[in-house]
């Protein structure tokens, strides 16, 4: 009898899971294009560093590149960066000296990131 509850329990769990995919769906496409717009900002900004007009590299340059070296690795370094993956302050600290605005533009990123969108999804499901 007590298998039974729980099958049903399970069950009801399975349904809730299902009727939240279109959710789920639509989230994924607002995080994945916010990373994607947050990834070209900033590593138009590393490349810009990285690569100055008087061709002196920076010293920090491999640094600079193993957060913000393309699109893909920034992209990463974001999605890492939100999901604990890497503790955001220190991809932080490297994209200040970048720049003040590109600085500003992470840190505005990784608030919205946490505090807005992921604190909505843990609200709603």
């Amino acid at each position: 009898l007590r298998a039974l509850r729980f099958m049903s329990d399970l069950r009801v769990m399975a349904l809730m899971i299902s009727h939240s995919t279109q959710s789920l769906f639509w989230l994924f496409c607002i995080l994945m294009a916010l990373l994607y717009i947050t990834a070209i900002i900033l590593t138009q900004g590393a490349t810009d560093y990285r690569f100055p007009f008087d061709a002196r590299r920076p010293d920090d340059e491999e640094d600079i590149n193993r957060y913000f070296g393309s699109l893909f690795t920034t992209m990463y370094s974001l999605f890492m960066s939100f999901t604990g993956g890497v503790n955001w302050g220190e991809i932080a600290t490297k994209m200040e000296k970048v720049g003040f605005m590109y600085f500003v533009v992470f840190l505005a990123f990784i608030f919205f990131t946490l505090f807005s969108v992921l604190n909505i999804v843990t609200g709603v499901f």
